[in-house]
């Protein structure tokens, strides 16, 4: 017989679950009321990572509270999703952000391979790139970043799903001919 404090634990995990499916979805609704960067800006922020605007460069927004005033323009130029809980579902929001430059996946548990597809929805300003510590993005997922061709940096590291990462860093440098790489392996 399971006592109630066994069960409890399941019970939060799965309603922590579901509550990061709705902040990962894309609300058409409210993308057409504020626009895609602050949407973009606010599933990031919801799930726990943060954004810097090209209006205030200097800043890294983190607090969904502290967000400008819905009057006010923004313009995602970063993202740092290190330790959120982003989901690959949340990728989409992208889509209509021109000027991210730069996006970090640190410790990203619900990224995965599929997440790596949507980074392409950013490849035309899109020039560092970043993910570390993401252990359901593999091989196949890595190798969908060789349409990002305009990457000055890219960062690979402690990538526990990747196999061969060496033989992905040569793949990669064929299409990605001015970026400079840093690989660790795990």
């Amino acid at each position: 017989m399971l006592l109630p404090r066994q069960i409890q634990p399941a019970s939060t995990r799965k309603l922590f679950y579901w509550v990061n499916i709705i902040f990962n979805t894309v609300d058409k609704s409210r993308l057409r009321t504020v626009g895609p960067n602050r949407l973009c800006a606010e599933w990031v922020l919801k799930n726990g990572g943060a954004v810097r605007f090209c209006e205030s460069p200097k800043i890294l927004h983190n607090d969904y509270n502290l967000l400008p005033p819905e009057s006010s323009t923004v313009t995602v130029k970063e993202i740092d999703a290190s330790n959120s809980a982003v989901m690959t579902m949340g990728f989409a929001h992208l889509e209509g952000c021109a000027k991210v430059d730069r996006i970090i996946l640190g410790n990203c548990k619900y990224a995965d391979n599929r997440g790596m597809k949507y980074l392409a929805l950013a490849k035309e300003t899109l020039r560092e790139l970043e993910i570390s510590q993401c252990p359901n993005v593999n091989d196949s997922g890595l190798l969908q970043l060789s349409s990002l061709t305009k990457l000055q940096k890219l960062v690979l590291c402690d990538l526990q799903g990747v196999k061969d990462l060496p033989g992905i860093e040569q793949q990669l440098k064929i299409h990605l001919k001015d970026c400079q790489f840093q690989v660790t392996p795990t």
